[in-house]
Order: structure tokens, then sequence, then C-alpha cells
């Protein structure tokens, strides 16, 4: 017996297990061998007893995952130039489970409220099945990854969607070459400093170097992460 996740029903939350050798009558599409727990949540490390009155055959049309969105349009004003300029922007919170897993924001009017709208539809598939847990962000702690190739592991922020990277020095590369390396790909990746942020972008590598810390960002931005490392 597994527990397989949790949904929300009336608002209380259930956890649906993977019971092997126990199997409904029939099915409509939906695993067999899944039941509901329909009674409290028991502490984690505890299993429910096989033989209670409480177990209900999972149907196919529980939805494992409950999306609430929340649009919130604003205007704003910026003074520039000795003149007031006007702007609307839109703020998105997506929350599913009554989680906060993502945010984000567009400008423009009607334009930007729709664009807002589509992009929900796109993220809710790509956070549904992105390697990067977005619906239980604290099972990324720790998650060994490369970062531009090399061995680093991941730091989960307090907002659960963005992370840091943090060097892996026991896999093969000391701090020092660590560091040397990355500069060196860096630049071979086309990421050399322009002149007019070179400083701040130097100290900004010395001081992650210093920390072994590098400050990320979003985890959808993944364009250097190979998430996959044994």
């Amino acid at each position: 017996m597994r527990k397989a996740y949790t949904v929300i029903i009336h608002d209380k939350e259930y956890d649906v297990w993977d019971i092997e050798g126990k199997e409904m009558d029939c099915g409509n599409g939906e695993p067999l061998t899944y039941w509901v727990y329909m009674a409290d949540r028991l502490p984690d490390g505890l299993t429910p007893p096989i033989d209670s009155d409480n177990w209900v055959h999972y149907h196919v049309s529980i939805q494992r995952h409950l999306w609430d969105i929340k649009f919130t349009q604003k205007n704003t004003t910026k003074e520039k130039w000795g003149s007031t300029q006007f702007r609307n922007n839109t703020h998105v919170e997506m929350w599913c489970n009554k989680k906060l897993i993502y945010e984000f924001g567009t400008t423009g009017t009607q334009s930007g409220l729709s664009f807002a709208m589509a992009k929900v539809q796109y993220l809710q598939t790509m956070l549904s099945e992105h390697c990067y847990n977005f619906f239980e962000p604290k099972e990324n702690e720790g998650r060994k990854i490369f970062w531009k190739g090399l061995p680093a592991t991941v730091k989960v922020k307090s907002y659960g969607w963005e992370i840091a990277i943090i060097p892996d020095y026991t896999a093969g590369l000391n701090k020092e070459q660590w560091w040397a390396e990355l500069s060196k790909r860096e630049k071979n990746l086309g990421e050399e400093k322009y002149d007019d942020m070179k400083d701040v972008e130097e100290e900004d590598f010395k001081e992650s170097m210093q920390s072994d810390y590098i400050n990320w960002g979003d985890a959808l931005s993944d364009q250097h992460i190979n998430w996959f490392r044994k």
C-alpha cells in the first residue's frame, strides 16, 4: 500500500492510496487499485487499516488539481521626462489545492488581460508536466542537477517556484575548479559581460562564489538546467 496523492473534496483533504491486490469490481477508466480513504488524514508514516469501512472507490470524476485563478488589474502612473505616463498591469495568482504555486504579471489593457488568460492555460499544462514539482516544492529541496553542465543541487526559495543553485563540490571538482569551469563555460556560451554592467556582474559572480549560492529564479526558466543527475 502506498499513498498516491491527496485530493480535496468538499474543501477537505483526503488521501488516495494505491492498494496492490485490492481492485475495484469495475472501473470507468480510473486505476483499479486506487482508493480514497474517506476519513481524517493520518499522520505521515501511518497507513489506514486495510479492512476499514472508510475506503471508497476512486472515481474518474475526482480532479487531482483544483485550480483557483486570481486576475487583478491595476492602473498605475510613472513620472518620466516631465510628464505623467499611465500603465495598466494584470497580476495573476495561480492557486492549486489551496496553495499558491505560481504568479506572474503582464502589461497592457484588455490585450494584457487576454494574454494573461491564455498564458494561464499554457501554464496549467507546463506546471503539471514539468519534472520540477511545483505542487509540492519542498520535494525538490536538494535535488541533484547539472547547472551549465556542472554538478549542483537545488535550493527552494520562499516562493516555491523560485530556486537557487548550490554548487556540488563532492562530485569531482573542488570549489576553485568548479567556479573556474563555470566562468569558462559562460564565455563559451557567449555570456560575456557588457561594458556598462561588467563591474556589477563580476561582483555578483564573486559574491556567488563566496557564498556558494547562485540566485537563479523561476524554475521554468531552466535552459541551463539538466534535471536528471543521479
